[in-house]
């Protein structure tokens, strides 16, 4: 059997040239070899203290040339160090058995479509001629900018027409955000872009899984969207009312309760979509307005409610649908809201990982869109989600 090896390594500098520095050499140091990519990831906080060409350039100094290199900027993220709402990390992999390809389409949020296949173009164009039967795609797309409507999302546009262009590859989707959603960063080789899809993509002989679980329950309370506009963004009328006055008199709240941005993300909504009903936040309410960060259709809703406790037995339930593999290593896509419930607890969620995973490595990354894709099951695309791909083999 060909030797793998996956390694994580990890920052906490305040400077960006240093942290990109450690970052790259505490990842290569655990891997031991020349990576064939590495997934890095960060926070805002770089942005400040020296920008991200800076922290690039760090890592660039240490990587070897012609390494495979995306990411992004993310809210948080948890290895097997622990949680850090701060900092920067890396999943490095090196593998005989296994041809790598990175992908990319500009200006997302206004030409959705056409970045979706230049990415997706550009990756089975690379890969056509690989020997190994098993594909995947990790999407890493520009999340939701608060300020900009519709450009809430589009990230679930952008997955759905991936999934068309590569039907049979197997995928997870993170967006790329800050901790306010105000802007957000992806990185590809040694650029640092804003407003694009990039994507790494891989054909193998390992086994590959993807699972989606959420934690959410539905309430009961119940209506029915009968307006929408800004192509399915904004919810004008439910049950043929004002939107966001109809849903306080439905939860018997006074208008001030809503006005708190983190009181309205534990209070999602069920929609169905690809005949799966999945959970969606509200990202904002816009004086009678409710507005969606991707799109929703008209038809009956279930108004969801959320706890610690079902959010903690979906992330059990996502690792036991991987009982028949033998890990190798795990990438994890985590919505922030699961982030902001748990707080300082979150090290309930790394213990369960750590038992899985034994000293395999694992990353986990928390953003604001989250999905899976499989020629199995289809697109899952939800928020409050996790989301899963499992690299090794079946047993």
């Amino acid at each position: 059997m060909a030797e793998l090896k996956a390694a994580v390594g990890m920052s906490r500098k305040w400077d960006a040239y240093e942290a990109g520095r450690e970052v790259a050499r505490d990842t290569l140091d655990r891997l031991g070899k020349k990576p064939d990519f590495f997934l890095l990831f960060c926070t805002i906080h770089y942005r400040d203290h020296g920008g991200f060409k800076k922290f690039l350039k760090g890592i660039w100094e240490v990587l070897p040339e012609g390494t495979s290199l995306v990411g992004g900027t993310v809210t948080g993220f948890i290895n097997p160090r622990g949680c850090f709402t701060r900092g920067a990390s890396a999943l490095a992999v090196s593998y005989p058995n296994m041809d790598v390809a990175l992908g990319c389409g500009e200006d997302c949020k206004r030409e959705p479509a056409k970045a979706a296949e230049s990415c997706a173009k550009t990756i089975k164009g690379c890969l056509a001629k690989s020997k190994y039967k098993n594909r995947f795609l990790f999407n890493i797309i520009s999340g939701p900018v608060t300020l900009k409507i519709p450009g809430l999302g589009r990230e679930d546009e952008i997955f759905e027409e991936i999934t068309k262009k590569l039907p049979d590859y197997k995928m997870i989707l993170g967006t790329s955000m800050d901790n306010k959603g105000f802007t957000n960063y992806q990185f590809l080789q040694d650029k640092v872009l804003t407003n694009s899809v990039i994507a790494l993509g891989l054909r193998t002989d390992l086994d590959i899984g993807v699972c989606t679980t959420h934690g959410t329950k539905r309430s009961d309370i119940k209506f029915e969207i009968t307006k929408l506009s800004r192509e399915g963004h904004i919810i004008q009328e439910i049950n043929n009312k004002p939107a966001a006055p109809e849903l306080y008199r439905l939860l018997n709240w006074p208008k001030s309760f809503l006005n708190n941005k983190y009181r309205i993300l534990y209070y999602p909504l069920e929609l169905k979509r690809h005949g799966k009903e999945v959970p969606t936040v509200i990202a904002l309410i816009l004086d009678d307005f409710i507005v969606t960060p991707y799109k929703v259709e008209s038809g009956e809703v279930w108004v969801l409610r959320v706890s610690g406790k079902n959010l903690l037995d979906a992330m059990k339930d996502n690792l036991k649908s991987f009982d028949k593999m033998q890990p190798e290593f795990g990438l994890f896509s985590t919505c922030i809201t699961i982030l902001q419930t748990f707080g300082h607890h979150m090290n309930i969620i790394k213990k369960n990982m750590l038992d899985y995973f034994k000293d395999k490595a694992f990353l986990m990354i928390f953003c604001a869109g989250q999905g899976t894709y499989s020629p199995e099951e289809g697109i899952t695309y939800a928020n409050m989600s996790y989301n899963t791909a499992m690299f090794g083999h079946k047993v």
